[in-house]
């Protein structure tokens, strides 16, 4: 498992994933989550699980404040 800072849309996200990812999977990522409202506290007490869909597979994303578990699905 692997741990790392990352600027995306002017803030600073930390993202933790288990396998390796491409910036270009892990900026859609966020992208759906930042549309989903995710980050907002009221979001989060309701829902901190996603499974975000992509063109080559589904991942399971868990949020908590600014920290983003990434995991293949």
């Amino acid at each position: 498992m692997e741990s790392m800072p990352f600027l995306h849309a002017n803030r600073i996200f930390t993202i933790t994933f288990l396998e390796d990812l491409a910036f270009a999977d892990v900026r859609r990522i966020l992208d759906h989550l930042l549309e989903a409202d995710a980050f907002s506290p009221e979001v989060q007490a309701e829902r901190g699980h996603y499974v975000i869909e992509l063109d080559h597979g589904s991942f399971n994303v868990w949020v908590y404040e600014m920290e983003v578990i990434i995991q293949s699905g």
